[in-house]
C-alpha cells in the first residue's frame, strides 16, 4: 500500500465521505472485538452443541441481513443519518446482553439485537457512501477504500479481542459494547445530514416498491448469485471456530486467521482494486473472488503435521483474496439497478437476500457438523462446488449486464 497513493484517494471523497470511510474501521474493531471468540466462547465456556452454536449464530445474521431491506427502506424514509445512530444504539444493547448471558433464551436475544443494529445502520451507511461517488468508477474506489478501513478494523479487533478474553469473555462485551458508544457520540457530532438525500415520502406502500423490486429480473439475478459471498463469508464464524476445535488448537488460530486476511487487505485491497478490474474486466474479477472463497475451505481437507497452523494460513490467504476481489464490486454495483431515492432499499434488499442464505448455511453446516460420524471434507468440498456455481453464475449475469446497459 502506497501511502501517498491512499492519501491522493482520501481528498477526493467528500467529508462525510471520509468520516463514513474511517466509520469502517471503528465499526469493524468493535465487531471482531467480539464475534470472531463467540462460537469459541459459546462452545468452550458454556458448553453449548455445534447446532445450538450454529443457531445462535445463525440469528444473529438473520436478523442483521434478514432485516436489511427494514432498516434499508426506513432509511429511505427517514433519513440516513438517523438509521446510522439508532443502529449504534441497538447494538450497545446487544453486546452488553452476549457479555452477561449465561442462558440460551438470553443469548439468542443478545443475538438479534446485535444482528438487527447492523441491519438498521448498514444498508443506510451504504446508500449514503455512494451518494457520495458521482459515477461507477468513483464508486468501485470509494467503497475499495471502505473495504481497506474495514479491514484495518478487523485486523486490530481480534488483536484487542484476543487481549480481553485472558481476563474473561465479559470484558471482551463490555469493550465492544463501549466501542460502538463511543462510536454514536462521534456520529452524532460529526456526521452531517445528507442534504441531497431525496426522502420517500410514505403516500406509497412498502410492499409496492419491494415489489418492484421483486420484478427487477436483473437486480435478482445479481442478488441470487451474490449470496455465495454472504454464504462465505458467515462461515468465518460457524466452520472455522469449529475446525480449530475440533483438531485441538486454541482461540489464538482464529487470531491468526483474521490476522492474516486482515493485513492482505491492508496492503493489498486499493492495488487489487486498481489493476485487477482494469486487466481481466469486471465480471471476471468478481467471478474469481467468488471461486476462490468458495475453494478455500479445501484447505480444511489438509492436515500438516510439522505445523497444523498451515492449513488455517492457507485458508486465510485464499478466502482474503477472494474476498479482496468481490467485495468493493458487489457493493459499488448495486446503485446500476436502482433510482437513487431507492438505495437504501435496493442495499437492504441484497443484504437480505445473502443473511437468508447464510442463514440456512449455518442451519445445514452447523446440523452436518454435529454428526460425529460424517467425515467433514464432504462439508468442504460442498462449499468448494457451491462456490464454483456462483462465480460461474455471478460472471455471465455481471457480463450479460454490461453488454445490455453500461454501467453507472
Amino acid at each position: 500500500m502506497n501511502p501517498a497513493y491512499l492519501y491522493r484517494e482520501l481528498k477526493q471523497v467528500s467529508a462525510a465521505g471520509r468520516v463514513l470511510i474511517l466509520n469502517g474501521f471503528s465499526f469493524n474493531l468493535g465487531f471482531y472485538m467480539l464475534l470472531p471468540f463467540l462460537a469459541d466462547h459459546l462452545q468452550r465456556n458454556l458448553g453449548l452443541s455445534p447446532w445450538h452454536v450454529g443457531l445462535v449464530i445463525g440469528l444473529r445474521v438473520l436478523s442483521q441481513q434478514g432485516l436489511f431491506l427494514v432498516g434499508g427502506t426506513l432509511g429511505d424514509y427517514l433519513g440516513y443519518k438517523r438509521l446510522i445512530l439508532l443502529g449504534c444504539l441497538v447494538r450497545i444493547a446487544g453486546f452488553l446482553l452476549l457479555a452477561v448471558a449465561g442462558q440460551f433464551v438470553f443469548l439468542l436475544l443478545g443475538a438479534f439485537l446485535t444482528g438487527f443494529a447492523g441491519a438498521l445502520f448498514t444498508p443506510s451507511s451504504n446508500a449514503y457512501l455512494a451518494h457520495e461517488a458521482p459515477d461507477a468508477e468513483r464508486r468501485d474506489r470509494i467503497f475499495a477504500l471502505q473495504n481497506w478501513s474495514s479491514e484495518a478494523g478487523m485486523f486490530m479487533g481480534p488483536l484487542v479481542g484476543v487481549a480481553l478474553l485472558s481476563l474473561d469473555f465479559f470484558w471482551v462485551g463490555l469493550a465492544a459494547a463501549g466501542l460502538f458508544a463511543l462510536l454514536l457520540l462521534i456520529q452524532w457530532a460529526y456526521l452531517p445530514e445528507l442534504t441531497s438525500q431525496q426522502k420517500r415520502q410514505a403516500g406509497e406502500p412498502f410492499w409496492r416498491q419491494w415489489l418492484r423490486m421483486l420484478q427487477n429480473r436483473s437486480f435478482i439475478g445479481f442478488v441470487t448469485f451474490a449470496c455465495g459471498f454472504h454464504l462465505f463469508f458467515h462461515q468465518l464464524y460457524l466452520s472455522l471456530p469449529h475446525e480449530v476445535e475440533a483438531r485441538g488448537l486454541g482461540a489464538e488460530v482464529i487470531t491468526l486467521v483474521f490476522m492474516i486476511s486482515s493485513v492482505l487487505g491492508i496492503f493489498l485491497q486499493m492495488p487489487v482494486n486498481r489493476f485487477v478490474p482494469s486487466w481481466i474486466g469486471r465480471s471476471r474479477t468478481m467471478g474469481l473472488g467468488l471461486l476462490l472463497m468458495g475453494s478455500s475451505f479445501l484447505w480444511f481437507t489438509q492436515v500438516f503435521s510439522f505445523d497444523p497452523r498451515l492449513s488455517f494460513i492457507g485458508f486465510a490467504v485464499t478466502f482474503s483474496l477472494g474476498s479482496m476481489l468481490v467485495m468493493p464490486l458487489l457493493a459499488s454495483s448495486v446503485p446500476r439497478f436502482c433510482d437513487k431515492s431507492e438505495l437504501g432499499s435496493y442495499y437492504g434488499f441484497y443484504s437480505c437476500i445473502g443473511g437468508v442464505a447464510a442463514f440456512l448455511g449455518h442451519l445445514l453446516i452447523g446440523g452436518l457438523l454435529s454428526v460425529p460420524e460424517l467425515n467433514t471434507d464432504l462439508i468442504w468440498l460442498g462449499l468448494a462446488i457451491t462456490g464454483f456455481v456462483a462465480a460461474t453464475g455471478l460472471y455471465y449475469r455481471i457480463r450479460w449486464a454490461d453488454q445490455m446497459a453500461p454501467v453507472s
